[in-house]
């Protein structure tokens, strides 16, 4: 008899195929739509389906088999604990999910493969939400253990819209089983993002960083809409791609037929995807015609990849072998005189500050340093980690010698960071790599043992060799490492130059990417600036491909832009020209002690009022409140500080979300800078006796559906525009809207929905709110709502996103709103 992890000779080969990404796949389709069919409904979970009406669930799953899919997913999207606890079922998640893959495995049998599914939690995570990273891997937990002891081949983490999410599942399933198979996919808007603002090219990137089987894209759109981001996850990632999208939305004006699907699908698999499925609203019927159209065609192989990605949640930087130089900005370290006082007291504002200005100054990525003894490093290093996110969208370099201080640093970032760094001492390159391939990150070596750093190039790569036959038998890519050359202080050793530029050569013939610290050369010698930028050149003619450097002093830019024009790195010398206008004969000091030492309170240039709307622009709530404080002190009118200060600095805000440039993390930084000024402004307003009533707004996700990340977002955004929001969470009964409508006098009820089988529950409040209330407006929104279907059930209005739904809520509350 075959134990739980062992799989038949049938479904092994099948999971190796599936790994390959050679031959085509195809994934079942949607469950809710079909569930509903045979008697679920809400209030009650689809999940418990598995327990109440197994014959349902597994029918469902043996229809998609014999329509012909290869895969079929389990019934568990909101398996996890922190999901199943609004019914009070968070205690039987692994119950539950063991129950829901038993029966998808019943139905597969042991020629087809079971797909462990799991969605979103529903909430967002620290800093924009109150779920903590390792709140999320608990959640996950549970779910996980339950999908693998009930039979599941892989788990498909899917429906993402936060890649730092996606990395605690991870996380809570190597807890579980290091070696356990699993494969993600994203949600994209019709701009080529998801949410969150992240790009297919980062997710693809981070799934081969962090071990996944394949990478993918679903619900979200229809299937003409993923054919480009198919494309571009093909191309990057190196992996398998998955798609599968939906086909239509209730009352929504684009449906895809059976037929129109799989012509659609031809597409997809053209453009790169090796396994295609369906979601919302497709049936048996849409894989069948799938069957008939798609069996016989040909995939595109992954890409194999050798560059080092580097990336933030917004945007990828790519480095290593044949690319321009990656410069890592240094200025972020507490060792610093003009930065150690701001991380010891906590000031993080000034950690913004210098973030800001080495990104502007031509960083690629930014080192991030809070080793002082006497503080919570662990805390010190997540809270700057926030801090320099929120003011910068480059990857960071997560820069500590200890180990719980890195996993800190791993856990708070988004995308694919440097960890800088580890020795090849006994047991170290295994530890770093182990929280490397953990989290999806890069890791920087130091070719350095228990007897020290060796004196010459030969004695480095002895070492070298050994890390890279470390990584090697940990299945670790070798272009995820990056090397360090060690050139200690030509002052003290007028040969170490030369044992440095040796090693870098070496390096990069083993496959690794190569790093120096630059001013390592010049310690304890006269004019430092000088000599950095002459190694610079001479390392780059080396071969070096990551420098970590003070980019505030111009020269290094200078001499980065002129080295990588004449390595043949700037194809059409494009970077150089852009750049040369700008060059001067004289370097900028090293660093500036003002960039260092900026302040929440002091202003960057400009007036007060451009200055506070800045600061509510560049989400920074310390600044935008210490702003605000000295207008109070300074005795402005308060609401001339809201009219002047906040709002047309939202207006602002607004313009960038929809020109694609802001995305929900910076959305919700905003918010935050606003709320701080707006609340004491407020204050001062109450304490005068003067009142400042713009509407009261109660907003519900309706009865039967838990997923309320965007209705969240819209209350953040209209409080933060001054409106009384009264949030009454997911899950509720319509006469709960009813009663809190009338207790706190609302003007508009906003209600949320994201799955098609609760949209109903949408009709019957607008049904009773228009009896009981009849002065009460009510908008609609939610990921399976359309304007056609908000006209049609009677509601005022609709909006796609919380800023459309601040225009709606003024529009309407001005009385300038048509339909």
């Amino acid at each position: 008899m075959m134990t739980k992890k062992e799989k038949s000779p049938g479904r092994a080969a099948l999971l190796e195929r599936l790994k390959r990404g050679d031959s085509l796949l195809l994934l079942d389709g949607g469950m809710g739509t079909m569930l509903a069919e045979k008697g679920w409904a809400p209030p009650a979970l689809p999940e418990e389906m598995n327990l109440e009406r197994p014959d349902v669930v597994r029918s469902i799953h043996r229809a998609y088999v014999d329509a012909g899919a290869d895969i079929v997913e389990t019934n568990t999207f909101g398996g996890s604990s922190l999901k199943l606890a609004h019914r009070g079922l968070g205690g039987r998640s692994a119950e539950i999910c063991e129950a829901a893959a038993r029966l998808a495995r019943e139905a597969a049998g042991d020629d087809h493969l079971v797909a462990g599914c799991a969605g979103p939690l529903g909430e967002l995570l620290e800093p924009f939400g109150s779920l903590s990273f390792e709140g999320a891997m608990e959640a996950f937990r549970p779910q996980f253990q339950g999908l693998i002891d009930g039979g599941a081949d892989f788990i498909l983490i899917e429906t993402a819209l936060d890649l730092r999410e996606v990395k605690a599942a991870v996380a809570a399933l190597k807890d579980l089983d290091g070696g356990f198979p699993f494969a993600v996919s994203f949600t994209f808007e019709q701009q080529g993002r998801t949410v969150t603002g992240t790009p297919p090219e980062v997710l693809a990137h981070w799934a081969r960083a962090v071990g996944a089987i394949a990478a993918g894209a679903n619900c979200g759109m229809g299937p003409g809409a993923y054919v480009e981001i198919v494309s571009l996850l093909h191309a990057h990632a190196g992996l398998p791609v998955f798609v599968y999208a939906n086909a239509g939305l209730p009352d929504d004006a684009e449906q895809w037929p059976p037929e129109d699907y799989a012509a659609a699908a031809e597409r997809l698999v053209k453009a790169g995807a090796a396994v295609i499925g369906g979601c919302c609203r497709t049936t048996p019927g849409h894989i069948t015609a799938m069957k008939r159209r798609l069996t016989g065609l040909s995939v595109l192989p992954p890409v194999r990849h050798d560059v080092l990605p580097f990336a933030s949640r917004s945007r990828l930087v790519p480095g290593g072998r044949g690319r321009p130089l990656t410069l890592v900005g240094e200025g972020i370290n507490a060792s610093r005189p003009a930065v150690k006082p701001h991380v010891a007291s906590g000031a993080w504002g000034a950690v913004r500050g210098l973030a800001r200005a080495q990104q502007k100054a031509g960083a690629n990525l930014l080192d991030v340093n809070i080793g002082l003894p006497g503080i919570d490093q662990v805390e010190a290093m997540k809270k700057a980690v926030a801090a320099v996110e929120s003011a910068s969208d480059l990857p960071l370099s997560i820069d500590s010698d200890r180990p719980d201080v890195v996993e800190a640093g791993l856990r708070a970032c988004t995308g694919i960071p440097l960890i800088n760094s580890v020795t090849a001492k006994a047991g170290e390159v295994e530890k770093g790599i182990g929280l490397a391939r953990r989290y999806g990150a890069v890791l920087a070596v130091l070719p350095l043992d228990e007897q020290g750093i060796p004196e010459g190039a030969d004695g480095r790569m002895v070492l070298v060799e050994r890390v890279v036959a470390t990584a090697d038998r940990m299945g670790f890519p070798r272009s995820l490492l990056v090397v360090d050359g060690l050139c200690m202080a030509v002052g003290a050793d007028a040969g170490t130059p030369r044992v440095g530029l040796e090693t870098l050569r070496c390096i990069g013939n083993l496959g690794c990417s190569t790093m120096l610290g630059l001013s390592n050369v010049s310690h304890g010698m006269p004019a430092r600036g000088v000599i950095n930028r002459a190694w610079l050149a001479m390392a780059m003619a080396a071969g070096l491909d990551v420098a970590i450097a003070n980019p505030l002093d111009r020269g290094i830019a200078e001499t980065i832009a002129a080295g990588d024009l004449l390595c043949g790195h700037d194809k059409d010398a494009k970077k150089f020209l852009s750049l040369a206008d700008g060059f001067s004969r004289t370097a900028a000091p090293p660093i500036s002690k003002a960039a260092a030492e900026e302040s929440p309170a002091s202003p960057e240039g400009g007036d007060e009022w451009a200055e506070l709307r800045r600061a509510i622009v560049q989400g920074d709530p310390d600044k935008a409140g210490a702003l605000g404080g000295a207008m109070d002190e300074a005795g402005t009118d308060p609401v001339t500080i809201i009219n002047l200060g906040v709002v047309p600095a939202l207006t602002e805000v607004g313009a960038l979300y929809e020109s694609g440039r802001y995305f929900l993390p910076q959305l919700l930084s905003s918010a935050s800078a606003a709320q701080r000024v707006c609340d004491a402004e407020l204050e001062r307003i109450a304490a005068s006796g003067a009142s400042v009533d713009k509407g009261t707004v109660v907003l519900a996700t309706v009865e039967g559906d838990l997923h309320d990340l965007g209705k969240n977002v819209v209350a953040t955004m209209l409080r933060s525009h001054g409106y009384t929001v009264v949030d009454l969470g997911k899950n509720v009964p319509c006469a709960e809207i009813e009663r809190a409508a009338r207790e706190h006098g609302a003007r508009i009820v906003g209600l949320s929905a994201l799955m098609t089988s609760t949209m109903p529950r949408m009709e019957e409040n607008v049904t009773a709110l228009r009896k009981a209330l009849p002065q009460v407006r009510v908008i609609v929104g939610g990921a399976s709502v359309s304007d056609d279907y908000s006209r049609k059930i009677g509601a005022d209005g609709y909006s796609s996103d919380a800023i459309g739904a601040v225009k709606l809520v003024s529009q309407i509350l001005e009385k300038t709103y048509e339909r």
